[in-house]
């Protein structure tokens, strides 16, 4: 079976969510406003990550690049992983609702530039939504309503030469992916719960050796 791997970033391939250490951190308590506003369904993800880059305050550009340096763990067994995936022709992308400055920032240390990602470039003009939020997504990169960054699209991108798409993530914005693009879902947190709710199928992961095992399984099909 021919395959292709999309990866999300926060809480997969890192431990934790960066990106919400980040607002919790920089963007002061106006962040929770937003986050009530969402759970009241008043704004959808795009919106209240559009609300929440405005809330960062520009003149610490490079102290929030540190703070993420300082947080991001990458989850084990990625090496190994991304190893299989070039020796089985399994191209890979990760693909991001958070912030392009700190995922670039990660990459880069742990040596892992080449590794082909998408995500919002916001342009810090803040703090306060009321200076507005200017975030870009680069050429080619479709958006959505929804979730802001378009996933489902990156995915299909990716079928090309009759590939299956096998989708490993772990939040909300993942969800829509999950459901009408991927042919695989590898899930935790509360992307697992979506696909246990729903009864989608899927497998579990906790670590990346244990996405490896599933994609040698769908390797050997």
């Amino acid at each position: 079976m021919k395959l292709a791997l999309v990866l999300d970033f926060d809480g997969t391939i890192t431990t934790s969510d960066i990106g919400v250490e980040i607002i919790k951190k920089f963007a002061g308590s106006g962040w929770e406003e937003g986050l009530n506003r969402w759970r009241a369904g008043e704004i959808n993800q795009s919106q209240l990550m559009e609300w929440d880059f405005a809330l960062l305050p520009r003149k610490q550009a490079v102290e929030m690049r540190e703070f993420a340096l300082e947080k991001a763990e990458l989850r084990p067994g990625i090496r190994s992983l991304l190893e299989l995936c070039s020796a089985n022709d399994v191209p890979i992308e990760v693909v991001s609702n958070g912030m392009y400055f700190y995922i670039e920032a990660v990459l880069e240390r742990e040596s892992l530039s080449d590794l082909a990602f998408v995500a919002p470039i916001p342009t810090l003009v803040g703090p306060g939504p009321d200076a507005g939020s200017v975030v870009e997504f680069g050429d080619g990169v479709e958006t959505c309503d929804r979730t802001g960054l378009c996933k489902c699209a990156r995915a299909r991108r990716m079928r090309e030469g009759d590939r299956k798409v096998v989708f490993v993530g772990d939040g909300i914005s993942d969800f829509c992916v999950a459901d009408e693009e991927a042919d695989f879902v590898i899930a935790r947190s509360s992307l697992l719960d979506h696909c246990v709710e729903t009864g989608m199928a899927h497998s579990e992961f906790s670590d990346f050796d244990d996405v490896a095992r599933e994609l040698k399984l769908l390797l050997a099909q």
